[in-house]
């Protein structure tokens, strides 16, 4: 079975930033809410799609540069199609 995954931590810890550093460019009023996200094994499992906008908009604000949903989000296939058959 296929899954997708956050990938947060592993960007903020690339670039040397924290979930608290991202909290506040975020301009999110609870800042748990970065925290759950960013903790490393514990994420969420679904996403809230605004919730996702406002991270990818305080990562720009935060790094500088631009931010797409690959740099946080991860998809990991499953099975092959060819395996299946």
């Amino acid at each position: 079975m296929s899954t997708v995954r956050w990938r947060l931590a592993d960007f903020l810890e690339e670039r040397g930033f924290t979930a608290y550093a991202l909290a506040k460019a975020s301009d999110i009023s609870r800042m748990n809410t970065i925290y759950r996200i960013a903790r490393r094994g514990q994420e969420p499992t679904r996403v809230d799609l605004p919730t996702l906008a406002t991270v990818l908009d305080g990562l720009r604000k935060l790094t500088g540069e631009p931010v797409d949903l690959t740099d946080v989000l991860e998809y990991l296939p499953g099975n092959p199609p060819e395996a299946q058959k």
